[in-house]
């Protein structure tokens, strides 16, 4: 069983989405650039955003030594379309990103990505995928078989953020 805290550090073979062949019915959704809050929001009539834990705590060794600082806040949440859970992101916000964009600390149930993509300054680095193994132990929904799963970095106004997004069975139903 994987923990959530760790899922960007999951024994995945994370990779750029453009070098590899991806799953027909998910390629739209792995490669999307623009908002995926916008973009589910278009396939379902009551888009929902479950937020189901925010806390301070320390990031992972990669992103302390991409960003130089030990802590931020990580954010995980469910994107729900017409009652189904589509997505289950996650996102690492260091210090000095919330520190100097502050609604980024206290979105409650904003989707980030509503407030990010407003942002003319906004950046979005690589897209990795992941095939991720059965046994993520997601919470709210637990145990998940196979998944592909999505990464980013984001720079908005030259501050960084991680975005990772876990798309669920039910967004091939949309």
């Amino acid at each position: 069983m994987h923990s959530t805290d760790s899922l960007f550090q999951l024994n995945a073979f994370w990779q750029n989405a453009r070098q590899l062949q991806l799953p027909a019915a998910l390629e739209s959704w792995l490669l999307c650039q623009g908002s995926l809050t916008a973009l589910l929001k278009r396939h379902c009539q009551n888009f929902r955003l479950e937020l189901v834990a925010e806390h301070w705590q320390v990031l992972p060794d990669l992103l302390q030594r991409q960003w130089q600082q030990p802590q931020g806040l990580k954010r995980d949440v469910i994107l729900w379309c017409d009652g189904t859970p589509c997505v289950y992101a996650q996102s690492w916000l260091p210090e000095s990103t919330l520190e100097q964009m502050e609604p980024l600390a206290r979105l409650g149930s904003q989707p980030l990505g509503e407030y990010i993509f407003q942002h003319a300054s906004l950046e979005r680095g690589e897209i990795e995928v992941a095939l991720l193994s059965a046994g993520l132990h997601l919470p709210v929904l637990g145990a998940q078989r196979e998944l592909w799963a999505r990464r980013s970095i984001f720079s908005v106004q030259q501050h960084p953020l991680l975005v990772q997004e876990v798309f669920l069975p039910g967004v091939l139903e949309l």
